[in-house]
């Protein structure tokens, strides 16, 4: 791999172009290291795609990423995360830098069609160690940049995503994670999932958090270890206001993951705490509980490990993107600065190189 150039567009924000990349690469890398768990909200509404990416916490970089097309490939525009440390993101000569496509955790492809993965809770169900055996095998980190890179539609995505033999990441910084994702193109969206070994899909998703959609249709059908449930009915009463790429960012801005450390925020984000990973000697709770004071204890307790810290050094929304797929833009946001940023891919394809315009 060579010309590895990136620019630097923000502190932590980067963009960069790859016109190769190998997806064995990204199975070997993810067969011995952990991806993000990251917990994320995306929206879709007629033509818009929003998408706030939380995982983030220290000093890694993000990458504006344009990728252009081959023969089989389409062109795409997207962001990669949660890699490369940022005193190492300048120079493009860090050896993960070859993993930097398998990274991409949202993005847009000339066809039109828009996709980003979210975190999922899977503690009360198990894992997915594969859903095609004998096919193609691709880690569930790499199925945004199999989707940008070969799909011309939603129908399409999906049919390739059927055609893999799709699987968790071995290794998992958070044991009760994996992944599923919201795909979308100029004229349907859906959410895609994994429930025992099986692809489950739900066209016509809006809003998609860290909870398994496929097959709910009440509180009741929901796991018991949940998250995003707040962070959902958030975006879900703000739909009908979205207008305009303005208008989401305005409803992306509410679901902003540094609100999760903040006894401020009404209602209190109880379900970012309510997962399999807080278990700990007091017992635990789901989000069928009723609030006792050692749960309140416990939220204090994590709440006040990052009392003191910067915003970079928490949980926090790393970007937030809007897409627009008429369009084919993507405008940014980088760690909760209010500082936004314009790309587009029809005019890389033209020029073979990243404009960057900041939006005041």
């Amino acid at each position: 791999m060579v010309g590895i150039r990136p620019e630097k567009i923000d502190d932590y924000l980067y963009s960069v172009r790859f016109d190769e990349y190998d997806y064995d690469c990204g199975e070997e890398y993810f067969r011995d290291n952990p991806a993000p768990a990251g917990s994320c909200s995306a929206v879709y509404k007629n033509g818009l795609f929003g998408r706030n990416y939380d995982w983030a916490i220290g000093d890694k970089a993000d990458f504006v990423i344009y990728v252009p097309a081959d023969r089989y490939r389409h062109s795409s525009l997207g962001v990669s995360s949660s890699l490369i440390p940022s005193d190492e993101a300048g120079s493009g000569s860090s050896p993960l830098f070859p993993v930097v496509p398998f990274m991409t955790m949202d993005g847009i492809n000339d066809a039109g069609v828009v996709c980003c993965v979210n975190g999922i809770t899977v503690s009360d169900r198990g894992k997915t160690p594969g859903t095609n055996p004998g096919k193609k095998r691709l880690n569930m980190s790499s199925v945004v940049r199999y989707v940008l890179d070969y799909a011309g539609s939603v129908y399409d995505a999906i049919g390739l995503i059927n055609e893999c033999d799709i699987h968790s990441i071995p290794k998992s910084r958070l044991s009760g994670f994996e992944m599923h994702y919201l795909i979308a193109d100029p004229y349907r969206s859906a959410a895609v999932e994994f429930v025992d070994g099986k692809v489950c899909v739900t066209f016509g998703t809006r809003v998609l958090s860290n909870f398994h959609i496929s097959g709910v249709r009440k509180k009741s059908d929901l796991d018991p270890h949940s998250h995003g449930i707040e962070r959902y009915n958030i975006l879900s009463k703000g739909y009908p206001e979205v207008k305009d790429t303005d208008s989401m960012f305005s409803l992306m801005k509410q679901a902003w993951y540094s609100r999760t450390y903040s006894r401020s925020t009404d209602p209190f984000w109880y379900s970012e705490y309510c997962n399999d990973y807080t278990k700990k000697g007091e017992g635990d709770f789901t989000i069928f509980s009723e609030i006792e004071d050692w749960m309140e204890a416990r939220i204090d307790r994590a709440i006040a490990k990052f009392e003191g810290k910067e915003l970079i050094d928490k949980w926090h929304t790393g970007h937030c993107s809007v897409y627009d797929i008429g369009k084919k833009t993507l405008d940014l946001i980088p760690n909760e600065t209010g500082r936004r940023y314009s790309f587009s891919l029809e005019n890389a394809i033209a020029t073979g190189k990243i404009a960057c315009r900041r939006v005041e």
